[in-house]
């Protein structure tokens, strides 16, 4: 399959490009990519190119398709997935995967999986993970803002978080705590 994409090869050096993609294997699956939001995450990564904490050291001779919040179509689904996703489906995606403590994530990491083309390969981790979404709303543009979405809403929460393991907001006084007055 014949793909166009904006790959990064280093710190400021993005080039769009055409080129085949692998022929998918079992657990992984071709998707079209119909929309894909602009992130400034996306921008960090092409400031630091190898110091991005998530970009490949050898990305120089094996670039990274950029873009990570995106939605689209699935065109053809590997063996392993074929009793949970269908051709012609429509789907959203979480990039935030932490497959096996790796850092690695699509638009940062993956040679053939990112938002800024127009057909991708989504990985096996992608599917085990549960971060492959279904999605059935009339607007892709609406799933490719999940991910955006998701981040205002933990900023909010995290406004108000006193704990660092979770984000529950405490009112009133604490055990042990004082709301004396001195006068």
């Amino acid at each position: 399959m014949l793909t166009r994409a904006v790959r990064l090869y280093g710190a400021d050096d993005l080039k769009l490009e055409q080129f085949e993609l692998p022929e998918i294997k079992d657990g992984e699956i071709l998707a079209k990519v119909v929309t894909d939001s602009i992130c400034m995450s996306t921008y960090k990564l092409l400031k630091q190119g190898k110091a991005h904490k998530r970009c490949p050291q050898d990305v120089d001779a094996n670039p990274v398709i950029i873009g990570h919040e995106f939605a689209g179509d699935i065109v053809k689904v590997g063996r392993d997935w074929q009793g949970e996703f269908k051709e012609g489906e429509k789907f959203a995606q979480q990039p935030a995967l932490n497959y096996k403590g790796s850092l690695a994530s699509p638009g940062y990491s993956y040679r053939f999986y990112g938002g800024d083309c127009t057909y991708c390969v989504i990985p096996h981790e992608v599917m085990e993970l549960g971060c492959l979404l279904h999605y059935g709303g009339e607007s892709y543009f609406q799933a490719s803002l999940g991910e955006p979405m998701s981040c205002i809403i933990g900023g909010y929460h995290a406004n108000y978080h006193t704990n660092k393991q979770d984000y529950r907001h405490d009112m009133g006084v604490k055990p042990g705590g004082s709301v004396g007055c001195s006068m």
